[in-house]
């Protein structure tokens, strides 16, 4: 009776020792698969369409008009001079003179060019350093919010008609860069992205703005 008893005592072991190993190999020969989700964002569409970029075009207007203004005022001068020049009777002395006034008026031109450069070149840069660190910072927390563990970023036309241009199509057969020719739109950040920059714009203003009204 004794061995008996000790046999089922045995088998009651092993029965239930030997199911939860089945068991976990079972749950470990069928892993969760692994699952990456990837969002794109079109990085022309959010530099044009967030308002501190566009506050800057309007900045840019500014600084350019008066060198817009000169230039266009000193090459209505310089055509004045080579109708001169052409319509002037034959001495030498007198197409010498509008000739030398001719090239003092296109190192005018020259100069006022260089001058809008130097203007706008580091006032540029720095803006645009602002402008990307703010797409990427609102681009991770988009992604980190909506479960994304990875944002591509690409350049393209922001309308039907540039979208399908000769110009815009050549771009894409000698760029080298990742290019997504099919994506599901639910992909596509660019849109929520915007918003995202443009609502940050108001809620940093707003303090400010309420403040100034006390």
């Amino acid at each position: 009776m004794a061995g008996a008893f000790l046999a089922l005592g045995v088998l009651w072991y092993v029965g239930p020792l030997s199911g939860q190993t089945q068991s976990q190999t079972n749950s470990q020969a069928a892993p969760t698969p692994a699952r990456t989700r990837i969002a794109i964002l079109n990085l022309t569409y959010v530099i044009k369409n967030y308002k501190k970029y566009q506050n800057f075009q309007e900045e840019i207007k500014g600084i350019v008009e008066p060198f817009h203004k000169k230039d266009t005022d000193l090459r209505e001068k310089l055509e004045g001079l080579r109708k001169q020049a052409a319509t002037a009777p034959g001495q030498p002395s007198e197409r010498e003179k509008l000739e030398k006034e001719a090239r003092d008026i296109q190192r005018q031109i020259e100069d006022n060019n260089a001058e809008v450069k130097i203007a706008l070149g580091k006032r540029n840069d720095d803006e645009m350093k602002i402008i990307y660190n703010d797409i990427c910072e609102a681009a991770q927390r988009y992604a980190q919010s909506h479960d994304f563990e990875m944002v591509l970023h690409y350049n393209d036309a922001v309308t039907k008609e540039d979208f399908f241009s000769a110009l815009n199509i050549g771009r894409k057969l000698q760029t080298g860069a990742l290019m997504p020719l099919y994506f599901l739109p639910s992909m596509d950040i660019s849109v929520a992205v915007v918003e995202l920059l443009n609502y940050n714009m108001g809620a940093a203003a707003a303090p400010s703005a309420s403040s100034g009204g006390h």
